[in-house]
């Protein structure tokens, strides 16, 4: 490995299992392109099934298929070990846990060895046993989306402080910028141009909490406020949002967009944007990109949330799986246009200092170039 300095580029290898298409695949993706505009040399190696590796091969980057789960794991094993025998990589960055221990195995079996980097987007709590102790010992460095995922795995798994570090996922301020509603995305809603919109973008999953959230719209209609609701995203869960819709009978008030892939425009609907999630988030990706273009946002106190929320500061936050908690917070954005463009203006000056693409991508560089001084076999 070259020795530290400006002007070095790393071949950077990235894997990932995952067949969905959601933040932490999304990520992969950015990251990939951010760096790639840096100098490096990017790859993929990731199952030829998912959306990933559509939109990798989409961006013209070099992607292997590698199909993971049962019998498929030897087979991607001896591609990888080939790939990295190769002596073409000098980082190989795991994602998810299936193509962490496929690509630590083939890793641990060369001789000399790339850097091994593992990404751990969730907060998700950890199993504490040796196999996955070893698994996070491995790598020379852990990369998590928010602080509070490398509490976690230090707290956990005992994981050294100083081999984690925190680089939420960058906004691109080129593209989340400040603008106008879209009138006509409006007339495709069936929503008048003067009326007042909550929304979340989110992929609709149970921990969300987009339930929490329609409770909460139906408590906010009920106290009389006027409002709509405009959820944007696909996933598993839509059935069961769809019946809570009809339920609480709020079908002249909610729209479910679906997918979108450019959200920005969707987001300039927004008045308020409220995350709902219980369970598993590092710092999400949508609070950052809504805080980019100036919209007001109320969240959860889950996972790096509170993070970059902060509250009364750059938005409101409420304890999860509380519809009464998070109500009053939407009704209190809904009554104060003040405070609105207040936190708006927080929120984005906060993303501009701390969470943009381009910073995202010069302190992973730093680990890099951290790291390469340390030799490539990385430590246990």
């Amino acid at each position: 490995m070259p020795a530290k300095a400006s002007h070095i580029s790393f071949a950077i290898l990235h894997t990932e299992a995952s067949l969905g298409w959601g933040g932490q695949e999304r990520r992969i993706l950015v990251e990939a392109l951010a760096m790639q505009r840096r100098g490096h040399r990017l790859a993929l190696a990731c199952d030829p099934r998912g959306e990933l590796y559509r939109r990798v091969r989409q961006e013209g980057l070099p992607v292997t298929p590698l199909r993971f789960g049962g019998r498929h794991n030897l087979t991607a094993w001896l591609k990888l070990r080939r790939l990295l025998a190769t002596g073409d990589v000098d980082i190989l960055n795991t994602h998810s846990s299936l193509d962490s221990w496929v690509g630590a195995l083939a890793w641990r079996s060369l001789s000399p060895r790339p850097l091994l980097l593992r990404t751990r987007h969730l907060s998700t709590r950890v199993r504490d046993n040796w196999p996955t102790r070893w698994l996070y010992q491995a790598p020379a460095a852990i990369i998590t989306t928010g602080q509070v995922t490398r509490e976690l795995l230090m707290q956990r798994l005992g994981v050294p402080a100083r081999r984690i570090f925190s680089i939420p996922t960058g906004v691109d301020l080129s593209e989340f910028v400040p603008q106008e509603k879209s009138r006509e995305l409006l007339t495709q809603l069936k929503i008048p141009s003067d009326a007042f919109i909550f929304g979340s973008v989110a992929v609709l999953r149970s921990w969300k909490g987009h339930l929490y959230l329609l409770e909460a719209f139906h408590q906010l209609l009920e106290s009389g406020s006027r409002a709509f609701l405009l959820l944007v995203g696909e996933g598993p869960y839509r059935v069961v949002i769809e019946a809570k819709i009809a339920q609480l009978g709020l079908q002249p008030w909610v729209r479910l967009a679906g997918y979108r892939d450019q959200v920005a425009p969707w987001f300039a609907l927004m008045d308020v944007v409220v995350l709902a999630s219980y369970a598993n988030e590092g710092v999400p990706q949508s609070l950052l990109q809504a805080q980019a273009m100036a919209r007001p946002v109320i969240g959860t106190t889950v996972g790096g949330i509170p993070e970059v929320v902060l509250e009364g500061d750059t938005g409101l936050v409420a304890p999860p799986r509380d519809a009464a908690a998070l109500a009053r917070a939407m009704g209190r954005l809904r009554r104060d246009a003040d405070e609105r463009r207040e936190l708006g203006q927080r929120g984005r000056q906060l993303v501009i200092e701390r969470f943009s693409l381009e910073q995202m991508a010069a302190e992973l560089e730093a680990v890099y170039h951290a790291l390469s001084g340390r030799g490539g076999e990385g430590e246990s």
